[in-house]
């Protein structure tokens, strides 16, 4: 079965890959981590849009969880600017109800995929597990 063999090839001894996870809202920070470390991802996080595009710079993250909605530099300025620097990170928005013309945008510029606020982690699971098969099999 191919999908189980990719899957195989992204878990090696230790962690599953390295998620930036940068949201304003502490409470949401706080599952994000839990949820993401319980699947043996290891996380990092930042309050804010400058906070984000420094460690991502730092760390080079395979992926980044962007709120839309963040103060000094919103998600999609964030987004925009570390796309062409980091062809090999993935984006994925974390959207408000408000945001859904400003998620389609980030669709646009590069952003893999957005999950709306509250978050459905099972959704989540499913597309951050299939976005790094999809990487895998690139390699």
């Amino acid at each position: 079965e191919p999908a189980k063999m990719a899957a195989a090839d992204i878990s090696p001894a230790g962690s599953a890959g390295l998620v930036l996870i940068a949201d304003d809202d502490p409470v949401t920070r706080r599952i994000l981590r839990r949820f993401l470390s319980f699947l043996s991802y290891t996380t990092l996080e930042a309050q804010d849009g400058a906070a984000a595009l420094k460690l991502a710079r730092a760390r080079r993250p395979d992926i980044v969880l962007l709120d839309i909605s963040m103060p000094e530099r919103n998600g999609l300025e964030v987004l925009k600017e570390l796309v062409p620097e980091m062809p090999a990170t993935g984006f994925m928005m974390i959207t408000g109800n408000e945001d859904e013309a400003v998620a389609r945008e980030c669709l646009k510029n590069g952003a893999f995929d957005y999950i709306s606020k509250p978050i459905n982690l099972a959704s989540l699971k499913t597309v951050v597990s299939a976005w790094f098969m999809v990487q895998t099999k690139q390699d």
